[in-house]
Order: C-alpha cells, then sequence, then structure tokens
C-alpha cells in the first residue's frame, strides 16, 4: 500500500505543470463558471452592488451544484453545507470553539464520502464512454485511401469523449466517389447517436441509389422518423466523377471550398439552407462543380471557423483562406495538417467548443 501512495506522488511530481495549474483557472473554472451562471446571468448582471452581486453569484454555484446531484445525494450535500454554517456560527461566538472542530470534520468527511460517490459514477460514465468513442472511430476513416484520381486526407476531433462529426469518401463502380461530410446537432453522446443514426442510412442508401438528391432524400427522412426537431444532421452529400465533376447538396452546412493549384478559392458550394431531419418536405438545389487537375476541394465543420481563442476571438473563415493559400499545390495531407496546427497555435491551452472536422480531396495531376 505504501509503495503504491508512494507511486502516486512521484506520478504527480513528474507530471506536474504550472500551466495546468494555471489553466484550472482560466479555463476550467471558466467553463464551469459558464455553466453554473447561464440560468442566473441576466440577474446577476443586473445587480448593481457588488456584495449582493457576489451572494447571487455563490447561490448560483450551490444551486447549480446541487441539481447535478441525484435527490439522495443532495441530502448530504445539504448536510455538508448545514455543518458548515454551524461551524462558522460556533466559531464566531464561542470563546472556546472546541465543537465546530468535530463539525468541521463531520463535514469534511461527508463531503469526501459524497466526492467519492460521485467520482465511481464518473468513471463507470467515462468506460461506457471510451467504449462509444473507439466504436464511433471505427466510423471515420484515418488515414483516407486514395480512391482512383482522387487523394485524400481528413482529421476529426471531438470536443468531448464523443463526438458528433462525421465524414465518409466511399469508392464507387466506375472510379466514382460519394461522400459524404457533416456536423450532428448538439455535443456528446445524443451527437454520437445522431452520427451513427445517419452513417447506417447513408452506407445503406450507397446500394440503392448514391446521387446526392436521393441521398439526402433518404437521410432526411431517416432522421425524421428517428428523431426530433433538435436531433439533426449539418451535412454535404456529394458525388465525384473520374472526370473531377463534382455534384452535391449541401444541408445547412459551412460551403465546400473549391482551391485552385495556387490555393486561391475558385468556387463556394452551399448557399444555406435546412439541416437534415427537421422538416419532411425540405427540397434542396443541387450544386456543381468541375476539378481540374491539381484543384481541390475543402471541406471543415462550422467547428474550425467558430473555434474561440482564450480572448474570444473566432478563428475565421479568414485564417482558413490564408492557410490555403500558404499552402498553395500542397498534397491533402499536408493542407490538413497545416490547418489542425494553425487552429492548435490559435487555441493555444484553450479547449475547442466544438467538434472540429477537416476534409480535403485533390484531383490527381496528369
Amino acid at each position: 500500500m505504501r509503495a503504491e501512495w508512494r507511486d502516486l506522488v512521484r506520478e504527480t511530481v513528474r507530471s506536474f505543470d504550472s500551466d495546468e495549474v494555471r489553466g484550472m483557472w482560466s479555463v476550467d473554472w471558466r467553463r464551469a463558471r459558464e455553466a453554473f451562471f447561464e440560468d442566473h446571468r441576466s440577474e446577476i448582471e443586473a445587480e448593481p452592488r457588488r456584495f449582493r452581486r457576489g451572494l447571487l453569484k455563490a447561490n448560483a454555484v450551490v444551486l447549480g451544484l446541487a441539481r447535478r446531484l441525484a435527490p439522495p445525494r443532495r441530502i448530504v450535500f445539504a448536510f455538508v453545507l448545514v455543518l458548515v454554517v454551524l461551524a462558522i456560527v460556533e466559531h464566531a461566538v464561542a470563546d472556546v470553539p472546541g465543537w465546530a472542530h468535530f463539525v468541521l470534520l463531520v463535514a469534511v468527511l461527508a463531503l469526501t464520502f459524497l466526492l467519492a460517490m460521485e467520482l465511481v459514477d464518473k468513471l463507470h460514465f467515462r468506460d461506457e464512454l471510451v467504449m462509444a468513442r473507439a466504436l464511433q472511430a471505427q466510423l471515420v476513416p484515418r488515414p483516407l485511401p486514395e480512391i482512383g484520381n482522387f487523394e485524400l486526407a481528413g482529421e476529426s476531433r471531438v470536443a468531448n469523449t464523443v463526438g458528433g462529426d462525421l465524414y465518409t469518401f466511399e469508392p464507387l463502380p466506375g472510379g466514382r466517389v460519394a461522400v459524404l461530410f457533416g456536423d450532428a446537432s448538439g455535443h456528446g453522446m445524443a451527437a454520437g447517436l445522431v452520427m451513427a443514426v445517419t452513417h447506417a442510412a447513408f452506407r445503406t442508401q450507397l446500394g440503392v441509389d448514391p446521387s446526392p438528391a436521393a441521398m439526402a432524400a433518404s437521410l432526411n427522412r431517416v432522421l425524421c422518423e428517428t428523431g426530433s426537431a433538435r436531433s439533426f444532421f449539418a451535412g454535404i452529400s456529394g458525388l465525384l466523377e473520374p472526370d473531377g465533376s463534382f455534384s452535391a447538396v449541401v444541408a445547412g452546412h459551412p460551403p465546400v471550398l473549391k482551391l485552385d493549384r495556387t490555393g486561391r478559392i475558385v468556387g463556394r458550394l452551399g448557399k444555406g439552407s435546412y439541416p437534415l431531419g427537421i422538416r419532411r418536405s425540405t427540397a434542396w438545389d443541387l450544386e456543381t462543380a468541375a476539378l481540374a487537375p491539381g484543384e481541390t476541394l475543402l471541406f471543415h465543420s462550422d467547428g474550425l471557423a467558430e473555434a474561440r481563442g482564450e480572448g474570444g476571438e473566432e478563428f475565421g473563415d479568414a485564417r482558413v483562406e490564408a492557410v490555403a493559400a500558404r499552402m498553395a499545390g500542397a498534397r491533402p495531407g499536408e493542407l490538413v495538417a497545416a490547418l489542425t496546427a494553425e487552429l492548435d497555435r490559435f487555441l493555444g491551452r484553450v479547449p475547442a467548443d466544438d467538434d472540429v472536422s477537416i476534409a480535403a480531396v485533390r484531383r490527381k495531376l496528369a
């Protein structure tokens, strides 16, 4: 037992990072505070007196913690709070605060018990999420293979353990390539379920009719039948022909960027429309483009452009375009890696709030 404690201390010292300690305040606490204050923000901001505003913030934190506990554990949490208040009062009014020490000890033990229960639940839930993530990873190919006349590359990062972004490039007879790229609504497990349903429906429809219009209609029907108005998929259904012709339906997703050999954006596919899974009667325009040898199609989820750095600034479309221009003539893998590296530099130690996916397809040089 002592050896295990010694190993734990050594691991803690060896892994200690002062930046992570600072990040507990600048990043972790900021995210927690946003969650706790979300329902009370207007009331807090409207209070002009600092002392009252502090009380409102403390109340929001305590209430937020209590709401996230199961009912029996709320009783333990309330018991701890009562004991702490009693200890403070005892210490303030008594000349010899002997009972205060005992009450505080009981409060600490009760709080430790509550923390242990929550930690066990978290570990159990994490194990389930890790299993879900492993299954989901099989749906997003990495690395992407070359298919016929096209070079491909992609990268996907999830904000939580399970993500909702999806991309797949499926070879079809005759050198054609079916494309699905998109972002399920929400975050975490809910988004992962929408993503899995969309992927399964896509694979089923491939054997029936892989054309973008038919694919979009099929995915929309399945998602409308299996989900709700909050369960949708903002995505791109496309079809690449061996000669570089590309047709696509863009449903509520950022446009596909067409890059020439100099890295200049010479076309955008996507005009804004409803995502898949919201309305059964929705129809989408079919958009087309043609890739000359050396030209590239660049796909990215909204998590890239909307990623926010520590100061609240968005990554933005301008940075995406600047990287594309700087990487003129690069192969898809190099372009995707450059965008990912630029995002990492921009975020620093701030975690991404949303899933981020990037993919590029280039028609091979003759």
